[in-house]
This record gives C-alpha cells, structure tokens and sequence, in this order.
C-alpha cells in the first residue's frame, strides 16, 4: 500500500498560497503593487475587521480585457516575464503569477475590470477553485474585492492577530507604497471611515506632513543625493538631530521603488544616527535607493519583502556617508560653522570584584524628588548578558568588608576608599537597579499618590487605538490611567516615585514596545513589555545625575545595592559601578 499520494490541486494551492499571502497586509501589498504595474494614479483601499471580513482595492489602472481577465487568477498566469531570463532586468512589481491565484486560494474574490478605451467590462469570481467570468457594466480600471480571507484554511486564521494589529500593518503598507510614489492619489478606508487621504504631492517631505503630520515634516530633510561608480544613488528625506522615535515603523527603505525589509539596511540608516540621537530610538526615513537591476535579486523571498545585492557593503557605506553628510549639512546650516559627528572611542577601564556595603538600618533614606530622565534607555539584558557581567566579579564577601565613603564625585558618582582600590558607583545606575527590584519582586510595598490636579498628556488617535486594549497595564504598576476624550489621556495616580515625573514620554515608548513586540506570543510579549516598563519606570524615578546627595543618602544607597541580587548593573544594562585598583593608579603614576 504506497504511502506518498498527490495532493489534490486545490489543496496544493492552499498550501503554497501561505507562503505568499500570510496575513490581509500582504494581500493589499500585492494588489497595490497589481495597481501600480497597471498604470494606476489613485488607488482606494476598503477594509472591515483588519481585511479579515473585506479587502478591496480599487484603481483607475488600464484594466484588462475579458481574455486576461479570465486567466489571471490562475498560478503562474503573468504578463510581466516570458522566461527565467527575464528575471534579471524585471523592473515590475509582480512577476510570478502567484499572487492573485494564491489570495484566491484562500478567500472569496470578486473581480471587476474594464480596459481604457473599451465598451464592457468583466467581473471574474473565484471561489474554493471554481472562476466564473461574464460581461459587465464598470468603469475603466480595476475594482478587486476579496471576502472571508483564510475561511477555508483555518490553521493560517487562528494564527491572525486582532483587528487593530492587522490594521496597523495593512497602514504601514499603505504608509510604503505611498511615500515610493508621490504623485500618486491613496485613500484608505478602515470599517467605512476614511483613514488615510493622500492626494499627490510634488515631493516626499509633502507625503510625510499628510502620513504623519506637519510636526513630523517640519524635521524631514531631503537626503544628500549621491552617486557611486557602480551606479548606485540615494534619494529621499531623514530626520534631523532633533526628531527620533521609540520604534523602527516609519524607518523605510525603497529599492527601484520597491518597499523592502533588510536589517542590514536599517543598521547603517541607525549607524549615522551615532551621536546624533540617543541610543534606543530611532529617525524617521525613506531612502529610495536606485540601482541596475541585474545588480540585485529580488526573487528570493515568496512575499518579495527582502532583497539580495551584489555588493551590499557599498550600499551601505552609501546610506551611511549620505545620512551623515545630510545630518553634519543641516546642523551647520543651523549655527552658521561647520560640524561632524565625529565618534569618539572612551578608554576602556579595567573591572575588579564589587564591594559589599555595611547596611545602615539607623539612617533612614529620603531622595531627592525624581525628575525627568536624561539618560538613554537601551534594551534591558537577558540572563545570560546579567550571567556574563557578574562574571567580571568574584563572590561577594557576606561579612561585612571595611571601606570609607569619600564622598559624591561631580554629583555623579560615589567615590569608596577600600583595600582593592577606589570605586566609582555611579549613583543614576545604582538606584536605577534598587528601584526595579522593588518594582518587579515587592510591588505591593510601593505606595501611589493621588494627583491634586490630573496630568493630560496627548495622543494621536493612532497611538490611543494601540493603548487602549493595553491600559490594564499601568494600573498594574500603579499608574491610574484613561482616555479624556479623543486624544487625551488622563493620569489620576502614579507611584509615589514617579510623583513628579513627566510621563508623556514613558508613554511613547509604551506604544512603541506594543508594537515592536506585537508579532510575538501572549505570554513573550506580557513578560517583555512589563520588564521594560518597570525598567524605565526605574529609571524616570531614580535620582539623577547632578542630584547632590547628603552622606546619609549616599549610605543607604549603598547599603540598598548591596541588597540587589543583580546590583553590576542597571536594567537597561550598564555597569552600577568600576573599579580603579591601587596598582592601576600606581601605574599610572609610574610608582611601578
């Protein structure tokens, strides 16, 4: 009895459609792409439910006549290449054929279309394999609707997130094809609202103030169009040194006007951003890169998201030195002198086991009311990154070790006399990591203050949507928080260590994780998000920089860190403290 059978075809095609067509946004990528190699200049987007329930799109392309528009939902039915040969110099978006027969695979489409200059047109409908065309009265262009998409493929659907996900990706798409192309018309539509109205406009800068606003654009600078000798170039706008992000959605990269993802890319895009913007946030871009075609190979990837270059180490020195040149242009225009961005490398200094600090139970402490944060937020470490900092030191002593506090260095640092040498704690980290532990094991022994005046902080309708389903999450630690009206947020009570912190930005960098971690499971993305959030919580409560400590603070600061499990480092994971040892200071005072 032979075990290997065929698949019957209409099930293959279920199968294959999954690798191109994994979620609605994918769907309207393909569609808009059809549109734009159709000749399109306005293109409408409809969808219900995040394109679970509805997608269309609808064009004022060149249409088709009844023959093709017969054929086209069939796999690998295309009018783009004729041979495998044509892969090499392929300037359209689409040319497999497989996008249309693979959403047909999975939903319910209705077709119709008519050709520029023609008398009828055609509706074509597709369902679980059978395509029916006839005769139909429509105007010149190309109307594509598609229903119940994955009704038949119930594995890919339960794998869909909520509508407000789907939709933000669906956006993004939009967001892409819309700033590749200017001088086109795009609307969007979302549950019968109109979302996105994106008339043409002569330049990026124009698209950018109608994606996300004038504030936005008022920051954009057209990018230093360059050129190499392998006949690469550059357009397009990046943020100034002023404007950054929490999250890596409105960075976008074009390739002969194609929307990719390529982290490569993004590294050098944020490499030019190095001491510029502070570490963890991210510009606001498009580059548009234009390149010979047969320098690249766009058929690597069943969704045509990623890219292959021939020489990817000159594109990226390419972005690099553009982004840097546009960034060193705009700042001097600014101050009237020239300015680079030069980077500078810190000496490298020696760590040595941490001290463990005498416990001073009789002197109560009482920090300086918290301020806003200053200091740069970059990911918190993982185990094995704590692991591999602790390593650096050896077991701390339980009994307790002698050591004299000299005192507050610079309002920075605490200066600690014992027999290994002098160390340095730096008193932001110190807390910073006093402060998490408290928040994330003891919760329950934080007090919250009510507000006497509530804090109104503002919020887009966009960053308001992504909120609101997460809002249980504040009230969680502490932070009283509601929608006040369209775009308000109202605090009512906070810890009593964020009492006088502003907290408009910790929550732009909530959005911010939300959607970053978006795309993982439940449990990834709650545990993820709440250790961030204790963790800047910590740091926006922790006593700063320039805060003057009296000798009662800074002991019980130390008695304090030596009771942290992890006390090398703060969350986000810098070192609380070093160590210069009597030997290195000898040295360098050419004792011995």
């Amino acid at each position: 009895m032979p075990k290997i059978k065929r698949l019957p075809i209409h099930e293959a095609h279920k199968i294959a459609a999954g690798q191109v067509v994994e979620r609605p946004a994918n769907a309207i990528k393909e569609l808009m792409e059809n549109s734009i190699d159709a000749g399109a200049s306005r293109i409408t987007i409809y969808i219900e439910d995040g394109g679970k329930q509805l997608i269309r799109v609808v064009d004022n392309g060149h249409g088709m006549d009844y023959e093709d528009a017969q054929i086209c939902l069939e796999k690998h039915a295309t009018s783009k290449i004729r041979s495998i040969n044509d892969l090499a110099t392929i300037t359209s978006y689409g040319f497999r054929g497989e996008a249309l027969a693979s959403i047909a695979a999975v939903g319910i489409i209705t077709l119709l279309t008519k050709e520029t200059g023609s008398t009828e047109g055609t509706r074509v409908t597709s369902h679980e394999g059978n395509i029916t065309a006839e005769t139909a009265a429509c105007p010149e262009g190309t109307d594509i609707t598609i229903t119940d998409l994955f009704h038949n493929v119930p594995a890919r659907a339960k794998f869909l997130k909520k509508r407000e996900t789907e939709t933000r990706n669906i956006l993004q798409i939009v967001q892409a094809i819309s700033l590749a192309y200017p001088e086109h018309h795009f609307q969007l539509f979302v549950d019968g609202n109109l979302s996105l109205n994106c008339p043409a406009q002569p330049t990026i800068i124009n698209r950018f103030s109608q994606l996300w606003g004038t504030q936005t654009a008022q920051h954009m600078m057209p990018l230093e169009t360059t050129e190499l000798k392998k006949g690469i170039s550059l357009s397009g706008a990046i943020s100034n040194h002023v404007w950054f992000r929490y999250d890596r959605r409105t960075i976008f990269f074009l390739v002969n006007n194609r929307w990719v993802t390529n982290h490569h890319l993004a590294r050098a895009l944020v490499k030019g951003y190095d001491n510029v913007i502070p570490h963890g946030r991210y510009p606001t871009a498009c580059i548009s890169i234009t390149i010979d075609p047969e320098q690249i190979d766009i058929n690597t990837h069943p969704k045509k998201e990623e890219i292959v270059f021939e020489h990817p180490r000159i594109v990226e020195q390419l972005i690099y030195k553009a982004v840097r040149t546009t960034l060193e242009k705009g700042v001097s225009q600014q101050i009237k002198r020239e300015v680079s961005f030069a980077r500078s490398t810190p000496e490298v200094m020696s760590t040595a086991p941490f001290p463990s600090f005498a416990p001073t139970p009789d002197q109560p402490m009482h920090m300086p009311p918290p301020s806003m944060e200053q200091q740069i937020a970059s990911p918190i470490p993982n185990q094995e990154q704590q692991t591999a900092i602790a390593s650096q030191t050896t077991a701390i002593p339980k009994e307790t070790e002698p050591y004299t506090l000299i005192g507050q260095f610079n309002k920075t640092y605490l200066l600690i006399e014992q027999e290994e040498g002098l160390y340095l704690i730096d008193q932001h980290a110190a807390h910073e990591r006093i402060l998490y532990e408290l928040f994330a094991h003891r919760f329950e022994d934080v007090p919250t203050i009510q507000l006497m005046f509530p804090q109104l902080i503002p919020c887009n309708k966009d960053d308001l949507a992504i909120l609101e389903p997460h809002l249980p999450l504040f009230h969680e630690h502490g932070i009283a928080i509601e929608p006040f009206g369209k775009d308000q947020l109202m605090i009512q009570s906070t810890p009593v260590h964020l009492k006088n912190a502003p907290l408009a930005e910790l929550i732009k960098q909530v959005v911010g994780w939300i959607q970053e971690y978006s795309s993982v499971d439940k449990e990834t993305f709650i545990k993820t998000v709440h250790d961030k959030l204790r963790a800047q919580m910590a740091c926006k409560a922790a006593v700063k920089a320039g805060d003057k400590l009296s000798n009662e603070q800074m002991q019980e600061l130390l008695s304090d860190l030596y009771e942290c499990p992890n006390r090398f480092s703060c969350p986000h994971g810098r070192p609380t403290g070093w160590l210069f040892s009597l030997s290195e200071i000898e040295r360098k005072f050419r004792r011995r």
